[in-house]
This record gives C-alpha cells, sequence and structure tokens, in this order.
C-alpha cells in the first residue's frame, strides 16, 4: 500500500506522536497462559469457570476438574483453564483492557494493568497451555503465530513441556493416571525398602528427554525468528517448584482432597544408592532430585540463549543484545511453596504453576529485567517511553561456575550458562578438531591437544559485556 501512495505521488503522514506502540507480546507455555486460572472465553468440554477462578481440587467429579482442564488429552492443545484464553485462539483477544470481565492473574496482565496510564504500551497475551518449542517452530500448529510477530518486544516462557510431564507420576485407587519416563529413575524397589537414586541420574534422564524432544534446536529456532523479525526477546527461566506429583515418591493421588493434596517434598527423604550392589552414597530428598532437574532445564535454556547471542553477532541488522533472560528470584520461592503460609504455587495441578502471587512475583521478574535491559517498564508504575535509556556499564561480569582445565577424550562436560549477573553465556570453540560446544556443553573428541574455547555475554543495563577465553586440555 505504501509503494501505491509513493507511485501516485501521494507524502506518507509520517506516525503521529500520539499513535500507541505496538502491543507487547507474551508468548509461550502454560506459565504465562496463567494455565489454573478460567479465560473470559472458554469453549472446551465441562469448562464453565468465570474468568479469573481458579478451577478446584478435583481430579474427575463435576465441571472445570484436573482430567477436563488438563492439555494432556489434545494434540494440538486449545489453552483451556488458562487465564488467557479466548476460544483456544488466544491472539484474538486483541490488547488487554480494564474491566470487570477482563482476564486480571496472569503476569501479563497484571503488568498491564500496573502501567502509568499516560506512559503504557498495549499488552496481548499469545502463550498456549501445554504447547512445547517444536509446536512453536516451523512446521507446528502456532509457527504462524510466531511469524506474525514483528517490530515490537516479547516476553516468554518456554522449554519445560514435555520435559516436566516425563517426571510426573500419579495413581487413583492404585490406577496409574499419569506415569512419565522418567518417573522411575527417582527411586527403585529393592528386598530391603525404597532406595533413592542420585540427583545426577534424575539429571541425565531430564538431559536424554530433552534431547530426544530437540529442545535446544526448536528454541534456538523461535529465537532466531523472532530476532530477524526485528523483535526485542526477554526469555524469562523457569521459577523453583517441587510437585507432588514429582517421580514415584509419593505417587497416590488424595481420591478426596483432590489434587492439592500432598507432602511437602522436602519431607520425602531415603538413602542414596544406585543398585542392589552399589555403595550407599549420604540421602536425598524428592526436593534435591526436582529442584537439580529444574536446574538442567534452566541451564539448557539459558545456553539456547547464549548460542542466540553469538549467532546474532554474526547477523547484518541484528544486535547480540536484542535477546536477553529474565531469572525469578529462585531462593525467594522456595520459601513460597504451595504448602507455604503465602504460596506462589498453584495448588489444584498438583503444585506446578504459579498462583496470582506468584504471577505477581513474575511480573515484578519481567519488568525489572525489561527495565535493566531494554529501558522499558521502569519506576513504580512501570512506564512506556518513546525515548528508552539504559544505565551506564559499570559492573564487570563474572562466570557463575568453574571451567575445566582438563577433559577426557570423547566426553561431555558441563560449562557455566550464567553470570553471576544471571545473564545467558555463549560459547565458541576455536579448535573444532579436537572440542566443539553441543547445547551448551563442551564436547570432546579422539584428538589430544589444547581445547581453546570463548564465553560471552552480552551487555545488559549496567552490566559490562563480558568475553573471555579458556584453554582445556584434552587426553
Amino acid at each position: 500500500m505504501a509503494t501505491l501512495f509513493a507511485a501516485s505521488g501521494l507524502a506518507l503522514s509520517p506516525a503521529s506522536a500520539d499513535d500507541p506502540p505496538p502491543s507487547v507480546i507474551f508468548m509461550g507455555d502454560s506459565v504465562t497462559a496463567g494455565f489454573g486460572y478460567f479465560g473470559q472465553k472458554e469453549n472446551a468440554k465441562n469448562i464453565t469457570g468465570t474468568v479469573n477462578n481458579e478451577f478446584p481440587s478435583s481430579w474427575y467429579l463435576g465441571d472445570n476438574s484436573l482430567s477436563d482442564c488438563s492439555p494432556s488429552g489434545t494434540t494440538t492443545p486449545i489453552d483451556q483453564c488458562s487465564n488467557n484464553n479466548y476460544n483456544g485462539a488466544p491472539w484474538s483477544a486483541g490488547p488487554w483492557k480494564a474491566g470487570a470481565k477482563s482476564p486480571n492473574v496472569a503476569y501479563s496482565y497484571q503488568i498491564a494493568a500496573s502501567q502509568d496510564p499516560t506512559k503504557a504500551a498495549p499488552v496481548e497475551n499469545w502463550a498456549v497451555t501445554g504447547s512445547t518449542p517444536a509446536q512453536w517452530d516451523t512446521g507446528g500448529p502456532f509457527n504462524f503465530q510466531l511469524n506474525s510477530i514483528k517490530n515490537t518486544n516479547v516476553v516468554m516462557t518456554l522449554g519445560a513441556n514435555p520435559i516436566l510431564s516425563s517426571f510426573l507420576q500419579i495413581k487413583l485407587s492404585l490406577i496409574p493416571v499419569s506415569n512419565g519416563a522418567c518417573a522411575d529413575s527417582t527411586q527403585w524397589l529393592g528386598w530391603t525398602g525404597w532406595w533413592a537414586y542420585p540427583p545426577s541420574h534424575v539429571v541425565d534422564c531430564a538431559d536424554q528427554q530433552w534431547a530426544q524432544n530437540q529442545q535446544t534446536q526448536h528454541l534456538e529456532n523461535v529465537y532466531k525468528t523472532l530476532l530477524k523479525n526485528k523483535n526485542k526477546v526477554m526469555v524469562m527461566q523457569y521459577y523453583t517448584t517441587c510437585p507432588w506429583s514429582f517421580g514415584n515418591w509419593q505417587p497416590e493421588g488424595n481420591v478426596k482432597d483432590g489434587p492439592a493434596a500432598g507432602n511437602p517434598c522436602p519431607s520425602q527423604k531415603q538413602k542414596v544408592s544406585e543398585c542392589s550392589s552399589c555403595p550407599v552414597k549420604g540421602s536425598t530428598t524428592q526436593w534435591e532430585q526436582a529442584i537439580a532437574a529444574q536446574n538442567a532445564m534452566n541451564a539448557k535454556i539459558a545456553a539456547a540463549v547464549g548460542s542466540v547471542q553469538q549467532w546474532a553477532k554474526t547477523q547484518p541488522g541484528i544486535s547480540p543484545g536484542n535477546i536477553q533472560m529474565a531469572v525469578p528470584d529462585q531462593a525467594a520461592w522456595q520459601k513460597h511453596q504451595a504448602k507455604d503460609k503465602d504460596p506462589w504455587v498453584f495448588a489444584n495441578d498438583t503444585w506446578i504453576h504459579p498462583s496470582k502471587a506468584g504471577h505477581t512475583q513474575l511480573a515484578n521478574t519481567v519488568t525489572k529485567a525489561m527495565c535493566s535491559a531494554f529501558g522499558q517498564w521502569c519506576g513504580t508504575q512501570p512506564a512506556w517511553v518513546t525515548a528508552p535509556t539504559v544505565a551506564k556499564a559499570t559492573v564487570t561480569q563474572t562466570l557463575k561456575g568453574s571451567v575445566p582445565t582438563k577433559a577426557k577424550n570423547k566426553v561431555a562436560v558441563d560449562l557455566p550458562h550464567r553470570t553471576k549477573q544471571q545473564n545467558a553465556v555463549g560459547w565458541t570453540s576455536s579448535t573444532p578438531k579436537i572440542c566443539d560446544i553441543h547445547e551448551g556443553d563442551l564436547v570432546t573428541f579422539k584428538k589430544d591437544g589444547k581445547c581453546k574455547l570463548t564465553a560471552y555475554a552480552v551487555r545488559s543495563g549496567n552490566e559490562k559485556k563480558f568475553e573471555s577465553t579458556y584453554v582445556v586440555r584434552v587426553k
């Protein structure tokens, strides 16, 4: 249309200073969608809840039970029982508007409502409960929506599905309801009773599921698509939680009291041994295993962000700083679990998603990160400004974790994926015949020699760009 006007000799009117900025798009999975709280248009079978109300602690009985709300039975998720639901197509809802029947639980809407009314950005929430990175990537049912996001800011959570579900085990009256592929990687039953596997065993299973689902490749493709379409992207990591249904520690659900009933994960403790003839190596808890798996998943997400930042350095017109990471206060989340006095975790789904108070915390995490990285949503009343500025970079970043100095041939070795300032770290190898980087980890080959690595983290707010080289002797 612009070309037609120009060819006709008609002047194009510049955008008015009073025109609203493009909508900030929130996308991804159930955390961003606000699962557990009904949306303004619910169209799934047996869902009759009112917007912003939570679904009850019920397995099957009555409308709005967990079996009705769970996305596990659908090939393509339809976003039921999610605060942003709009007949299964949340992108059709348009920008959020305040009102008695407007959604107000999900962190995107809490941010929208808290903005300075004179300096506010339109907010849309396109997340879909149950969606995976593959479903947003090329060939997936939500790839069209992904490609339509252009020239704006994006906030997202993505990557937990289907990894988390692979750890869930639930039985009702001894009948299996859920039995994920990794559930039995947590404990085993011997002649003398139950024994726990070490947390590293659980992490290995999580890593296998991650690789099997090609999570890193799909995540990186999603990030790259958004950057190519001239967006700025804020990737939020997942908060700390431990569902009672994690692993095979306490699989028997409470039929009467529903999914909200369970024992706190730290109370579930066993001695550690990996087999009947293996030595006993201390003890562990359901909590320690669950947190280890979550930390591993967050590390993979950070590695994907860091890898795409490295890629962006080679792309004309794309700044590595246009994709950044927000990290919840994990220590604070540990004190506000589903059974705590002021829970940030929703109880009625076996303790997985954020409660309304949890969404408030995620809103704070996002606005703080957006202000620091992009100069937007700063202040007590978050403000969206036409000329954002960020603080002068004065803080030196350092790696969180150590880099090995030695490695054996044909092994994979963990590398730090974040700085102590909570920014993603990307790695490159200048000696690809000796070592390389795969999903953020160091991989060595048959050849001995010096493996030369470079770590890179973008400038973020007042934190300086980080770049450093390391040598690992491979033999």
